[in-house]
Formats: structure tokens, C-alpha cells, sequence
């Protein structure tokens, strides 16, 4: 008798094509301190256009976002921003126009013109000085990011751009057993990065596989040495106003992608994530991003 054999799924092939694509995108978190609840969520339209290879054999995308709009927290635009949009949107601007590096997978790698967002935000800077006295902490902060040293690490590691970029395409799926992937889910918990293990698979298909659906979820890892245990129970000792107590983290992270297997191209991805600690604070990050046109 044949021993019997590990079944697998077909590859799922990228889509190459030189063309331009249009989506629409949200970004949604919603924090819960004690009574407290803050509510932040913006819509980005915006297209990419693969531009090829570049030297080292990986893939180059242009990104060009057109317009962003900020959300309420009953999911309506907002036409007269606050003082703090303003300057969000402001910000944003230096991402209107990246070169992206992706992997063959389709998994980010980082921005091929650093030095064009430098500039752009030296730009930005010299406005929110001239109208604004009171934001040096701010400007500190993106001084920093900006940095030559720190600039892609903050890209590569940017909730939006790991979810889009799904790192699922020439992979052998086996039935048996998920893709896995190690994670940072930057300001995860308040301002602190947390590490996760990220977990693919695929639970719907039709018999001709032109239409499947591939779905995520995460645990946290609380071995890997980047887990900020030690900062998580400062932070919520100081919520608590207690020191030296330990408190548990509850974790929920559940996504899809829509795809089609066939022409390679995903045509939807949704991802959830949640933290809990206790009834005193929890953070919820909701990412979706839709294919509007693809020309």
C-alpha cells in the first residue's frame, strides 16, 4: 500500500501586469481607557501601478494617494477637521508619492525614495512652524522617524502596508498546515510594538479555484525577546496608578482576503485586531481595503 501523500493547494500566481489599479482603503482605532474612548478613522483613495523589477529581483510599485478623508465615530466624513486632523492630514502629505519595494510573495519590504520624503516633510515642517507654536513634541517625533537610520523601519513595519502586502502569493498552502508569519504590530498596545506570529490559510474555494478566500489570525509571542512585558505593566500600573503588579492580555486577530487565483489580483482584504487588559483599557485596530478599477 502507497504511503499517502500531503495534498496542497495550487500556487496562487501574482498578477504582473503594468497597469494601474484604483482602491479605497480605511484605517479605523478605537481606544478604551477606564470611561475614556478615543475614535480615530480615515478613507484613502488611492492607485498603484507596478513599475517592474528592481536590480536585486524584487518588485517596484508606485503608490499615489488622491485624497483623504477622515471618518466620525458613526462612520461619517468630516469636512471641517480639528486642529489635530489638520495636522494629521498635513503630515500625511509626504506619503502622497512612494516607491514601494515589494518581495515576489508580495510581502513590503520598504520605500525606494527615502530622501524624496525627507524632503517633503523638511517642507511640511517649516509650514507647521510658521502656524503652529505648540507642537515641538510633534515635530521632535517625526524629526526622529525621518531619520536616515529609522526611516524604513517605520515604513516597514506600517499596520497598513504588512496587511496589504500579503506575503501569500508562490506559496505552497498545505491543508494540513497554515503559513506563518512573524509580525510587529506597531503601537499594538498604547505606543508599544508587539510581536505576533500570523497565520494563513485557505477556507473557501470553487471547483475551478477562481474565487477563494484566505483567511488570518495571530497569537502573540510572548517568548520573543522583542515582547514588551515589562512596558506593558508600567503602562497599565500607571492607568491603574498601582506599580509592581502584573495584568494579562487578552488578544482577538481575525482577517480575509478575497482573491483570484487565476489572474492574480486580491479584490478585498478586511483584518481586525483587538487588545483587552482587564476593564481598564483595550485598543481596537480595523483595516479594510477594496479594488475599485483595474485598468
Amino acid at each position: 500500500m502507497h504511503q499517502a501523500q500531503a495534498s496542497y493547494e495550487p500556487i496562487i500566481s501574482l498578477n504582473g501586469q503594468p497597469v494601474e489599479r484604483t482602491y479605497t482603503a480605511e484605517i479605523k482605532n478605537v481606544v478604551v481607557k477606564g470611561k475614556k474612548v478615543e475614535h480615530s478613522a480615515i478613507v484613502l483613495f488611492f492607485t498603484l501601478h507596478y513599475l517592474g523589477t528592481t536590480e536585486e529581483g524584487n518588485l517596484k510599485y508606485k503608490s499615489s494617494i488622491q485624497r483623504r478623508l477622515f471618518l466620525d465615530d458613526k462612520n461619517r466624513p468630516v469636512f471641517k477637521p480639528s486642529k489635530a486632523q489638520k495636522i494629521g492630514l498635513s503630515v500625511a502629505k509626504i506619503n502622497d508619492e512612494l516607491l514601494l519595494e515589494v518581495s515576489k510573495n508580495y510581502q513590503f519590504i520598504g520605500i525606494l525614495n527615502p530622501e524624496v520624503v525627507q524632503k517633503k516633510w523638511q517642507s511640511v515642517k517649516n509650514i507647521l512652524q510658521n502656524s503652529f507654536t505648540d507642537l515641538q513634541t510633534v515635530i521632535g517625533d517625526f524629526d526622529w522617524q525621518m531619520q536616515t537610520e529609522n526611516i524604513q523601519k517605520i515604513y516597514k513595519n506600517d499596520p497598513f502596508y504588512t496587511f496589504f502586502f500579503a506575503n501569500f502569493f508562490y506559496q505552497e498552502f498545505n491543508e494540513n498546515k497554515s503559513l506563518e508569519h512573524e509580525k510587529i504590530l506597531v503601537n499594538g498596545i498604547h505606543n508599544l510594538n508587539i510581536p505576533v506570529l500570523e497565520k494563513q490559510s485557505i477556507t473557501k474555494q470553487d471547483t475551478l479555484f477562481q474565487n477563494i478566500e484566505i483567511k488570518t489570525s495571530a497569537t502573540l509571542e510572548h517568548t520573543n525577546k522583542l515582547f514588551p512585558a515589562e512596558k506593558i505593566n508600567m503602562f497599565i500600573g500607571g492607568l491603574l496608578n498601582s506599580k509592581g503588579s502584573n495584568h494579562d492580555v487578552d488578544f482577538t486577530y481575525q482577517g480575509v482576503y478575497k482573491v483570484q487565483p487565476r489572474i492574480g489580483i486580491i479584490n478585498s482584504g478586511e483584518l481586525s485586531y483587538s487588545f483587552f487588559i482587564k476593564d481598564v483599557y483595550s485598543k481596537t485596530t480595523t483595516l479594510t481595503f477594496n479594488l475599485e478599477k483595474d485598468e
